[in-house]
């Protein structure tokens, strides 16, 4: 069953991506298409992340991560992932090394699904280059602590839960508190570029028509 979801994942991806129409959903109140257009203008600094998709159990999960306080988006949950070094040769080189130094991903053990629509971060002026890979077998993390509190494993047939997704007062990096859409993960509050990552995520496993596995 779980090869057959990444195949028809896979297919989905081939034949194009949500894009906009599903980041839009959990996207903030203060980023609207018009600022991903652009971003370019900004000369944002670039960065990979990975949607990891492995199964257990009856179901597949990804990983998600808990920042710590004092850095860029601190406190809040996101994918493994970071700034491209000079040193990668792709934005999916990116995003494996990021995991590995991260949460301890072997590189050589995941194996690359697509990639998802990019995305811009406007308070950080981050341009968020999104992939999803996939191992055959669950992998325990080894949290680098100086870069993350804590991960956790989520089934992604939540996403597609409507009980998971709800609006309310986030505050925001500006301080300022609005009425943001999120996920509620494992106990977590999912907003932002993360949310809207999973919120393309969610539309792709929607379309492989697969509700259950």
């Amino acid at each position: 069953m779980y090869h057959d979801f990444i195949a028809k994942l896979q297919e989905e991806i081939n034949k194009g991506l949500p894009g906009w129409d599903a980041q839009k959903k959990l996207a903030p109140p203060n980023r609207p298409k018009e600022q991903f257009i652009a971003a370019t203008e900004n000369t944002p600094r670039e960065s990979g992340v990975l949607v990891w998709l492995y199964p257990k159990g009856n179901t597949i999960y990804t990983r998600l991560i808990l920042r710590v306080e004092g850095r860029v988006h601190s406190g809040q949950v996101a994918f493994p992932g970071g700034k491209k070094e000079e040193t990668d040769k792709s934005f999916w080189n990116t995003a494996l090394r990021e995991a590995q130094e991260e949460v301890g991903l072997p590189t050589e053990q995941i194996k690359l699904v697509g990639a998802l629509t990019p995305l811009y971060i406007p308070p950080s002026n981050f341009w968020v280059n999104p992939f999803i890979g996939t191992s055959d077998t669950y992998m325990p993390a080894t949290i680098n602590k100086t870069e993350v509190q804590a991960c956790f494993d989520v089934d992604i047939i939540q996403l597609l839960q409507p009980k998971t997704k709800t609006e309310g007062p986030i505050t925001l990096s500006s301080g300022e508190q609005r009425i943001t859409p999120f996920y509620t993960l494992e106990g977590h509050t999912v907003w932002g570029a993360t949310a809207m990552i999973l919120s393309e995520l969610e539309e792709l496993i929607r379309r492989t028509g697969f509700t259950s596995f």
